[in-house]
């Protein structure tokens, strides 16, 4: 049988409190003790491939465009992406998913862009590797993922 009355409980927790309006420093936050809520995540795209209103003159096809690649970090927003906070808002929204639904129509222009996103949301591994008609369609399913 338990001899501790609630009075004497409550009577302990007092005294154990700080009292209040005392100066001593409050107790800060706790640092994360694990990266178990960090995102870091390495966004690459390829494509489209860059715009020509003639052949070349010698007949030769365009290059293939270079990959651009930037690293996005959350939690606070950062990296090297341009629009770090909307990318990081975005995948907030989506639950970490980089493409998801839209009912945006965009233009049937076969003008395709690969993307790729490998790395950590919010403890999570992330591997993702897409390739889209156009910009217009990666825009619409990634929203500002891959807007760099």
């Amino acid at each position: 049988m338990n001899t501790h009355t609630p009075a004497a409980l409550l009577a302990a927790l007092l005294l154990a409190a700080p009292a209040v309006g005392t100066s001593a420093s409050p107790t800060p936050a706790p640092a994360p003790a694990d990266s178990a809520a960090t995102t870091t995540l390495r966004l690459t795209v390829t494509g489209p491939t860059p715009a020509t209103t003639a052949p070349a003159p010698d007949s030769t096809a365009a290059p293939a465009p270079a990959p651009r690649t930037v690293t996005l970090h959350c939690d606070p927003p950062g990296g090297d992406h341009p629009r770090a906070d909307a990318a990081c808002a975005d995948l907030d929204a989506s639950q970490g998913r980089v493409d998801r639904e839209s009912d945006t129509a965009c233009a049937l222009l076969y003008d395709p862009v690969e993307v790729r996103a490998e790395g950590v949301w919010r403890g999570r591994p992330v591997s993702f590797a897409r390739q889209y008609g156009n910009s217009c369609e990666l825009n619409a399913r990634t929203g500002a993922v891959f807007a760099f």
